[in-house]
């Protein structure tokens, strides 16, 4: 056997050594970074997340009818696509009173279309002069996939909402060149006032908002899924496994809506309303979130820090969608934002 020959071969066994070696550490490193990744947007983390605003793109007109302009269009949001409905009330636009981020709950992805969970309760506030804006979050609609891990889609969800709500404070509004000028309506250059909506899920989401953003946002929520992460995530995907080894592995409170109330903005106003006969969020969480409140209200009392504004609205009969009391649901909640 040659001098080279001999040389190439030490070379090759030397290597394949390292590359086993590497091969052997690489779940450590996958790990390492999975848990980095779930510590990276806990609500601790991301209390201090480099936020950024976007524009909003309008791709498409879905309809138009005598109530709203109602566009698909697109914002980005940790470096991502966000595919959102938008709609504008068809009257004239000084009578906009403001903009609604509307968080919908859980939807199955299949048949899933852009504007789906909100699209309903939307017209109601449309007819009272609120534009209504529904981001469809990752992995539906035209959004790109949810990132790894999933099991952080909630907090996912949170950046989406809190870096809209940044681009909507000064929105610039893009038309795609495919629309044509009979179905562009005037766009305002500010809102007078941005609201929130989050039912179920989508509640969850905004209650981690208010904690993020610190500022007192008028907040309704419908049924929202209060009880903290990741039992939530469990409760819904029957998962216990997973959550125990999650909370060895992770500082559970940093990831808790409830350990963070004292975040919320002085004078933050939220409605919260609940039905007696949801099955999908039991009212006992709901009343366990108020009790929470109340806590937080007499630590601010006895510090002379301005309360959260709470109002808990509880329907007797209704279903997790607050069936069948949308006659008087949706007037209340519009008149809220307008008092707001």
């Amino acid at each position: 056997m040659g001098f080279k020959k001999t040389a190439f071969l030490v070379i090759v066994t030397i290597m394949k050594k390292k590359v086993s070696a590497l091969l052997l550490f690489l779940p450590v490193l996958f790990v390492s970074a999975q848990q980095n990744r779930y510590t990276d947007f806990s609500l601790k983390s991301l209390q201090t997340y480099s936020y950024r605003t976007s524009p909003i793109t309008i791709q498409k007109l879905a309809f138009k009818n005598e109530l709203q302009y109602a566009y698909n269009v697109t914002f980005r949001s940790m470096g991502l696509t966000v595919s959102a409905r938008l709609s504008i009330p068809a009257a004239n636009q000084e009578s906009i009173k403001g903009i609604a981020i509307m968080l919908r709950g859980h939807q199955n992805p299949r048949g899933y279309y852009t504007g789906k969970g909100t699209e309903n309760p939307a017209k109601g506030y449309l007819q009272r002069g609120w534009a209504i804006i529904a981001p469809d979050f990752f992995g539906y609609g035209s959004s790109s996939p949810t990132p790894s891990p999933r099991e952080l889609h909630q907090f996912y969800c949170t950046v989406n909402a809190v870096e809209l709500y940044k681009s909507l404070e000064k929105p610039d509004f893009i038309f795609s060149s495919a629309i044509p000028q009979s179905d562009r309506t005037a766009l305002p250059a500010l809102f007078k006032k941005i609201a929130l909506w989050g039912h179920s899920n989508g509640g969850q989401v905004a209650l981690h908002f208010l904690e993020i953003i610190q500022k007192p946002v008028p907040t309704v929520l419908w049924a929202p899924v209060s009880l903290p992460f990741p039992d939530a995530w469990t409760h819904y995907r029957r998962n216990n496994n997973w959550a125990e080894r999650f909370k060895k592995e992770q500082p559970a409170l940093d990831f808790s809506l409830i350990a963070y109330l004292e975040k919320i903005a002085p004078g933050t106003r939220i409605l919260l309303e609940q039905g007696d006969k949801d099955t999908a969020v039991p009212k006992a969480w709901n009343d366990a979130l108020v009790r929470a409140i109340e806590q937080e209200n007499s630590r601010r009392e006895q510090a002379r820090r301005g309360k959260i504004e709470l109002r808990y609205e509880v329907y007797k009969n209704a279903n997790h969608n607050l069936n069948p009391y949308w006659s008087t649901v949706l007037p209340r909640d519009a008149a809220f934002w307008d008092q707001s």
